[in-house]
């Protein structure tokens, strides 16, 4: 993520030492020889100019900035930045008084606004940092206790407290849905737990990586394996390719092919044809834990059982395809038959390995759950993220409130992703979700969406179901619950 830090001064040179390590600090200066004091601190782009002008402000990529600062010695230059960053559509900025007398003008932009003091940078950090919650320091500032927020994807997520082997902190508190916990050493850290840390001052910055870093578990929270059918050519060639490149792109620890059991076949020809498919598929699947699973009945039931029975992270099948009203009725068809098996289904359209991924910008339950599997996906497959938000057209009622929550969801996503390294590119579209999504997802090889609830009527698919048809993409359709 970007901040653009505005003047070089005092707390500039504090909040350098504070921010953590995802965050790319640009530096707006107009007087050269003040870079001279922030150097050593860590590594940060330099751009002289006034910071109150738009240009050195896009010189200094606001149109790409997820933050501004304003921390000047003149409050003249510190609120016209702080309003050009607003007039761009920046969520986080925050302003530093040079006189306190000044709080009024910058309360009046509706900004967040602290008088320069010891606490400005820890208090500005907080705000930029959005698992952490607050700080404060004790003990004649050699100790620190500062709260957190437990992501799905932390790194001490589901651990126990004795497990974390800490020796210079120690967590003190934790709220769990409102109720306050003293833990002890079997105390299993929660997402969303909010954790109050204590610990010396001087290891501030391990206690953030530790509370804060994210790494990708997709799908381990359904299962560790991915099963898919076998039954031609084709489907080696795609539905059967594509869970191959799953499980390498994702951390699934296992492949499961589903194939017709040759000794209840009846067709002599089938039998013959299967028995090269299979050692084909041994030839490619070299370097993958791979198991091989006949099966009697129909593949999809043997698929529905396994999915209900084993450990079984994603469902991999071929999208369905068909014109206008064939595409609906099998659309319908295989989200009704596989949807309610609990577990992320991927439609296959062979478009591996993935170089772009689409996912929703929406901070709904069933929209956060789509954006981190695509984060996960995209920080283990090294694929590009693209966050698309949608807003209705401009002259519908409440339109303004619905493009500031998209916005603040853009933000979501791309925060979450830059835990993970994952940089998300931010697109926004007004009018019909289904168009702007089938705009968008043109150059994607995969879509993630959140599952849509069933049966579904092949009168009224509803946004996925029209998505699933007029998108070239694979799509992976993530259920909103365990």
């Amino acid at each position: 993520m970007k901040a653009i830090v505005v003047g070089a001064g005092g707390t500039t040179r504090e909040l350098l030492r504070r921010l953590g390590e995802r965050w790319d600090v640009v530096v707006v200066e107009a007087d050269e020889d003040r870079f001279t004091q922030a150097e050593g601190i860590r590594d940060f782009e330099r751009v002289i100019g006034d910071g109150s002008s738009g240009l050195v402000l896009k010189r200094a990529g606001l149109d790409d900035a997820d933050a501004l600062i304003a921390g000047t010695h003149d409050d003249d230059v510190n609120l016209e930045a702080l309003r050009i960053a607003k007039d761009a559509g920046l969520l986080r900025v925050v302003g530093v008084a040079a006189d306190p007398e000044r709080l009024p003008d910058y309360r009046a932009l509706e900004v967040p606004v602290f008088a320069p003091d010891s606490m400005t940078a820890r208090n500005v950090e907080v705000l930029l940092e959005p698992r952490r919650v607050a700080s404060t320091t004790f003990a004649q500032g050699k100790a620190e206790a500062i709260e957190f927020r437990i992501s799905p994807d932390a790194p001490v997520a589901g651990k126990r407290l004795l497990d974390l082997h800490a020796e210079t902190w120690v967590i003190a508190a934790v709220l769990r849905e409102g109720e306050l916990i003293v833990p002890h050493g079997s105390t299993r850290l929660q997402p969303g737990d909010s954790v109050t840390v204590v610990g010396a001052a001087s290891d501030f910055a391990a206690i953030v990586r530790t509370f804060t870093a994210g790494e990708s578990r997709f799908p381990l929270s359904f299962g560790r394996k991915v099963v898919v059918g076998l039954t031609s050519v084709s489907d080696l060639d795609d539905a059967v390719s594509e869970a191959m490149s799953f499980v390498r792109n994702t951390q699934a620890e296992q492949l499961v092919v589903v194939y017709p059991d040759p000794a209840t076949q009846r067709d002599d020809a089938a039998e013959e044809e299967l028995a090269p498919l299979l050692e084909k598929l041994q030839l490619r699947t070299d370097g993958l834990e791979l198991e091989l699973r006949p099966t009697s009945d129909s593949i999809k039931d043997t698929l529905l059982q396994l999915a209900d029975q084993e450990s079984v992270g994603a469902l991999v099948v071929p999208a369905p395809g068909g014109g206008e009203l064939l595409g609906r009725v099998r659309t319908a068809k295989v989200l009704n038959d596989y949807g309610s098996a609990g577990v992320p289904l991927l439609l296959s359209r062979s478009r591996h390995p993935y170089s772009n991924i689409l996912v929703p910008a929406r901070r709904t339950t069933a929209g956060e759950l789509a954006g981190r599997a695509g984060i996960d996906i995209a920080h283990t497959s090294g694929a590009g993220l693209t966050g698309v938000a949608v807003v209705p057209p401009s002259f519908v009622s409440g339109s303004e409130e619905a493009l500031e929550q998209a916005r603040r969801a853009a933000a979501w996503l791309r925060e979450e992703a830059a835990v993970q390294g994952v940089h998300v590119r931010r697109r926004l579209g007004r009018g019909n979700p289904v168009r702007v999504l089938e705009e968008m997802a043109g150059t994607a090889s995969l879509v993630v969406l959140s599952l849509p609830e069933l049966p579904m009527s092949p009168l009224r698919p509803g946004i996925v179901g029209h998505v699933i048809r007029r998108v070239p993409a694979s799509l992976l359709l993530v259920p909103v619950s365990l």
